[in-house]
């Protein structure tokens, strides 16, 4: 019989609870802030240089030849390997796009973890 058992099963002992503070802090974390991190890291782990583009853009599947947003993907992870004139020429905003969800992040998991009672 195994030592800690009980009728032959094991048991393991009381069960711990959660700490309430761990939990707490988990709901606090902004969804929109882990959406767009988990876009960038997306972003940033594929190869920009691989053929077989698989597209979700409905002008393109349509056939347009001009689509505004089209590249911005494709920039975002030029951007991230280090690309950054082939980034610009791919679409310009894709720099910019970088920079402006970064600074979102950022202040989405300032404003979540903010003291309360502080407006600033």
């Amino acid at each position: 019989m195994l030592r800690g058992s009980v009728n032959g099963m094991f048991n393991p002992g009381p069960v711990k609870k959660r700490d309430p503070l761990f939990l707490y802090s988990v709901k606090r974390i902004p969804r929109e802030a882990v959406i767009w991190l988990v876009a960038l890291l997306a972003l940033a782990l594929t190869d920009p240089q691989a053929g077989g583009h698989f597209t979700l853009c409905p002008l393109a599947q349509a056939g347009a030849t001009f689509c505004p947003g089209c590249g911005l993907g494709r920039s975002i992870s030029l951007f991230f390997h280090g690309d950054f004139a082939e980034s610009w020429r791919m679409h310009p905003l894709g720099i910019v796009t970088v920079i402006v969800l970064s600074y979102r992040i950022i202040s989405l998991f300032q404003n979540a973890f903010k003291p309360h009672g502080q407006s600033n």
